[in-house]
């Protein structure tokens, strides 16, 4: 089956982790055999094909928040999440479903994606390089479409995240819970003091970016827009 770069759309897998033997383990230092492919960066890790989530798993020492994904003859595993995945177990998902945010949980010296492709039956080490599978192309994570209700609600708050996250604004956890890093994601974006602060100067740089009336109060004219801009594309 051919399978969609789980990062997006500018990284690319790092010269020094492809699939196979490498000369020095970057934490042991000895020879060891790689079995995936490494994408540097902070960044949304999407899922690669369609399958079902069999496992969801941790490791201090290893790869951190991890999850594989079945998808029949072969098994998709993402490693080294910044969270826990917001899938589930037995959970089916589709190409370009969210995943987590790339980071640098476990056995890792930097923030990164780890991505292999195992044999059916996902057993740990029966292996196959990532490469031929991909096609190349990207996934854009895409948030479903909004209502255009002028309602702030969690919904919303999700789907504004993915789009900063899309948009080269990566904030951590897409939850619809907004906090320090989702607001100075959002100033970041906007052009406003990147401070962390949802307040008033924030709320106006939204407006303007918005093209409403920059009064610094978000009412529903002001949401609708934003609701509107996210499900046209246009946070960017």
């Amino acid at each position: 089956m051919k399978l969609r770069n789980p990062w997006p759309e500018g990284r690319t897998i790092n010269a020094r982790s492809p699939y196979g033997w490498r000369a020095k383990h970057p934490i042991t230092g000895r020879r060891t055999f790689h079995h995936g492919v490494d994408v540097s960066g902070v960044f949304p890790v999407t899922v690669a094909g369609d399958g079902v989530v069999v496992k969801i798993g941790w490791s201090r020492t290893g790869g951190g928040h991890t999850v594989l994904i079945d998808h029949g003859q072969i098994v998709t595993v993402y490693y080294h999440g910044a969270h826990r995945t917001g899938l589930r177990k037995g959970q089916r998902v589709v190409t370009g479903d969210f995943i987590y945010t790339s980071g640098t949980t476990g056995s890792s010296t930097g923030n990164h994606l780890h991505f292999e492709v195992r044999k059916r039956g996902g057993r740990w080490g029966n292996t196959q390089d990532p490469v031929p599978f991909l096609d190349g192309a990207p996934v854009v994570v895409k948030p479903a479409l909004l209502k255009v209700d002028g309602r702030l609600g969690r919904n919303t708050w999700k789907a504004f995240q993915t789009a900063l996250t899309n948009a080269g604004f990566p904030l951590g956890r897409i939850d619809g819970r907004p906090g320090r890093m989702t607001y100075t994601a959002i100033q970041r974006w906007a052009g406003a003091k990147p401070d962390g602060v949802f307040g008033p100067n924030t709320r106006r740089a939204v407006q303007l970016r918005l093209d409403v009336k920059p009064d610094g109060v978000w009412g529903r004219l002001t949401i609708s827009a934003l609701q509107r801009a996210i499900n046209e594309g246009a946070i960017r």
